[in-house]
């Protein structure tokens, strides 16, 4: 074994290997497999672990992400989905299975004006009220009802936020969720953002639907 100083040592586990470049430590997983053939044996990386520092010790690497990745905006329609579930359960009574379609409707009207597929799928609504096809025209009786609940969404986070509410309205879409596969990850948030939503006591967590 080389000659490695015991700040790096103490970071190598049964599986592990410590490579040296430029006078950095980092560490990788391993494994061992015979040589075919031989009575060799030798060693494969399983891939990148981490950096190690004297100051810092064990740095893990970053994870990579692969496939897709979806970012929603989850702020405001998550507060929406909290704060109104008495409309949507108004909703399934005089709806029935077309409740989260008037639901998400009246919604998108609420936070961008508009009804779309576009924006359906890029907000936490397509989480929280899934397997909708937006496109799809709304009935007379929809359409009336989607505007029924854009008025009670905006008179129900008025009552919540107070003076506060138009500051909700602007600032809450700020927070967003990156999606890769069934892991979802809280984007960073801006400092006046999390100051906004400790004054309420928001605790933005991610769930699923």
């Amino acid at each position: 074994m080389a000659n490695y100083p015991d700040w790096v040592l103490k970071h190598k586990k049964k599986g592990t290997y410590i490579n040296v470049q430029n006078g950095k430590y980092y560490l990788y997983a391993a494994h061992s497999e015979r040589v075919p053939g031989t009575n060799r044996v030798r060693r494969v990386s399983d891939g990148y672990l981490g950096r190690i520092t004297e100051e810092d010790g064990f740095i893990p690497a970053r994870k990579k992400l692969s496939g897709p990745v979806h970012v929603y905006e989850y702020g405001l329609s998550e507060t929406i989905i909290s704060l109104c579930a008495n409309i949507r359960a108004g909703l399934s009574r005089e709806f029935r299975g077309g409740a989260d379609f008037v639901m998400a409707g009246g919604a998108m009207l609420f936070i961008y004006g508009w009804i779309g597929q576009e924006f359906y799928e890029t907000s936490w609504l397509s989480v929280r009220l899934p397997g909708l096809d937006m496109r799809k025209t709304p009935t007379d009786k929809q359409r009336v009802g989607m505007e029924r609940v854009q008025r009670m969404m905006a008179d129900t986070l008025s009552g919540h936020f107070g003076d506060d509410y138009q500051s909700a309205v602007s600032l809450l879409p700020i927070v967003k969720v990156v999606r890769m596969g069934n892991e979802e990850v809280a984007a960073a948030i801006p400092d006046g953002v999390k100051v906004f939503l400790e004054r309420h006591g928001l605790q933005l967590e991610v769930q699923n639907g």
